[in-house]
């Protein structure tokens, strides 16, 4: 059941890495800057953002046997998130003056990206933590993972605007890009 959250989060900050990109005109007097600037850049932004994204991808150590571990299991697994998602945070901050002319804005839409991935993971958290029963423990990870899947659909539409986006051939070639992006992740890379 994380791997669908991990699939969401990949999708929504993947895409939030591009729909900056493709409409609008520059905020920035920045210097043309080369390919291989924007694409060091790039992997940066993707590198702070995978923090995120593998730490989802793992399986929380749950017994659902017996519901104080499963609830004590799910919240040390979501504290665990929570932590990996402050850290993709705090990476990103300084790369909002990239050598990109909307390097701002694209980090900021990343950064709101993982920002709602930390909402969501403390709102669950704060539930299973609060929780009086297994039930209910249960109940606050399935609304996690339903919202998650709402997350990802939007995120596929937002992925789409990658092949407009003028940044969407230095993703591929940005190796950190190409673990986030679930079209290429499975491909060989030369």
């Amino acid at each position: 059941m994380t791997r669908l959250m991990a699939r969401a989060v990949v999708a929504v900050l993947s895409s939030v890495l591009v729909a900056s990109c493709t409409g609008g005109s520059p905020t920035s007097t920045t210097p043309t800057a080369t390919e291989a600037d924007v694409v060091a850049w790039l992997d940066q932004v993707c590198g702070a953002v995978a923090g995120t994204a593998s730490g989802l991808s793992t399986e929380p150590s749950i017994d659902l046997s017996d519901p104080a571990k499963l609830k004590a299991g799910l919240s040390d697994w979501l504290s665990i998130q929570l932590a990996a998602a402050e850290k993709s945070a705090g990476e990103l901050e300084p790369l909002e003056n990239g050598p990109h002319p909307k390097a701002g804005e694209l980090v900021g839409a990343a950064e709101n990206g993982v920002g709602q991935i930390r909402t969501l993971l403390s709102d669950t958290k704060s539930k299973v933590d609060s929780a009086p029963d297994a039930t209910a423990v249960i109940t606050a990870f399935t609304e996690m993972m339903t919202k998650a899947a709402a997350v990802e659909n939007t995120g596929a539409d937002v992925r789409r605007k990658v092949d407009e986006s003028g940044l969407a051939e230095a993703a591929k070639k940005a190796g950190k890009c190409r673990e986030l992006d679930p079209s290429t992740s499975s491909q060989p890379t030369s």
